[in-house]
């Protein structure tokens, strides 16, 4: 399959980055790098959905990568993933040395996935701030994105989801699901919560969104970014962390901030050489200032968390207030005019400065889940799903159904606006349109 059939396979099925924010993966891959690395690496603690389809769909993947490469014109193509995985990389082994693909095996550190983490550790090049992988030759793609590729290669278009459920639930698992099914439902599949008041996070603990209630989870539904379900209970480390009010977290900075600088020597980023220092947004930020230089650096910030849940002695929250400032910056139109050269000199300490993976675990409350095994549970259906039309980023894909329609699974119910960045996106069951707004509505119908 050359270039432009690939592209237009991988256009035509909707596929988008499944491992972070939904990039569209055809304008993606309309491109020449030198390294293309395969992110198997599970960045979040509790979810084990790229090590189900590693272990379960290698040759999908590896057969995806090649053709990407072709595509891409990539010299060198890797399949990162941590050393820990022993089953996925046993999996991966044979169809890797017959494609002629690395595998490079990280330790287990958070957050060894992130994107521009991940290219420092398979090239040992350091993106620059605000930059992309292409900005140092090389491209990122997940490997739940890799299945779909392949997947798409065949015709299929961007259906369902695998994503795990886990935490204080009855059965934790992998679970496979329409897009558009309500996360409650998914939450019932496994078992419901062993707690009286749980809360939940769509996503990853660490960077994942905080749902309050049955009802609001019931109105959520899987999209094609969602990695997992996670069942806490209320008042949980992390959902404490998440819900102090910004007038909180700015009497906190202004009293306690020590300047202690562990929130920036332990950043990844600045780890890896980029100039990012939290330590001066909270100063800034404290002092109620809201445009001075420190402040503006919140603009640079990656939104893992590390600086927040793991670093501060003090329990301050600069991961939440650098959230905060970036949004009111891009609200204002405000764009970041600082330095972005590189200072590779602090990428010295790094490999002492890591944060393990057990260590992050034990600091946020999560140890105790640790050793839950989320086995794959099946495939799954649903009486009714609500697909957004936007899962992706750029425009939101303009609606051709109407509501009385008939659809087939794998119909197109959104196309990309003219001329517009977009990914399309399909009916995930068979059924009738009900309701068509921000999403489709599609309630099944037996045939």
């Amino acid at each position: 399959m050359n270039a432009s059939t690939l592209i237009q396979a991988v256009r035509q099925a909707g596929v988008v980055g499944e491992g972070g924010a939904g990039f569209p993966a055809h304008v993606k891959y309309d491109t020449q790098v030198g390294t293309l690395i395969a992110n198997g690496c599970e960045c979040e603690p509790l979810l084990h959905t790229d090590q189900h389809l590693i272990r379960s769909c290698s040759s999908e993947i590896i057969e995806a990568v090649s053709a990407i490469r072709a595509a891409t014109g990539a010299t060198r193509a890797v399949v990162a993933l941590k050393a820990k995985y022993a089953t996925a990389i046993s999996a991966l082994k044979g169809p890797a040395e017959q494609a002629g693909v690395e595998l490079a095996l990280l330790d287990n550190f958070y957050p060894a996935g992130d994107e521009q983490i991940l290219v420092h550790e398979v090239t040992g090049r350091t993106i620059p701030p605000l930059g992309l992988p292409k900005d140092v030759d090389a491209l990122v793609t997940n490997v739940g994105t890799l299945v779909r590729v392949s997947r798409a290669m065949r015709g299929e278009p961007v259906c369902r989801k695998v994503m795990t459920v886990t935490g204080d639930v009855a059965r934790p698992g992998v679970i496979d699901v329409p897009i558009g099914m309500s996360l409650g439902r998914c939450l019932d599949l496994c078992g419901g919560p062993t707690v009286d008041d749980p809360v939940f996070i769509k996503g990853g603990p660490m960077m994942g969104s905080f749902i309050e209630s049955r009802e609001a989870l019931d109105q959520a539904v899987v999209t094609k970014t969602t990695g997992g379900l996670i069942v806490l209970p209320r008042g949980h480390y992390l959902h404490q962390a998440a819900t102090l009010s910004p007038e909180v977290m700015r009497r906190r900075a202004a009293t306690a901030c020590i300047q202690c600088r562990f929130c920036t020597d332990l950043c990844p980023r600045y780890l890896v050489g980029q100039g990012f220092e939290t330590h001066r947004v909270m100063k800034a930020f404290g002092s109620g200032v809201g445009a001075a230089d420190g402040a503006m650096q919140a603009m640079l910030c990656c939104e893992c968390g590390v600086c927040e849940l793991f670093s501060c002695p003090m329990g301050l929250s600069p991961r939440r207030i650098n959230a905060m400032l970036k949004t009111a910056f891009r609200e204002k139109g405000v764009r970041y005019d600082g330095p972005r050269e590189l200072r590779l000199e602090q990428s010295a300490l790094r490999p002492y400065r890591k944060v393990p993976t057990s260590r992050l675990t034990l600091k946020t409350g999560l140890a105790g889940y640790m050793d839950l095994h989320p086995e794959f549970m099946g495939e799954f259906g649903a009486d009714e799903v609500r697909i957004p039309l936007s899962q992706h980023i750029g425009a939101p894909a303009a609606a051709v159904v109407r509501p009385g329609d008939e659809v087939l699974a794998g119909d197109v119910i959104g196309e990309i606006p003219d001329k517009a960045l977009g990914a399309r996106v399909h009916a995930s069951i068979t059924g009738r349109v009900v309701h068509v707004d921000t999403a489709v509505v599609i309630k099944g119908v037996s045939r």
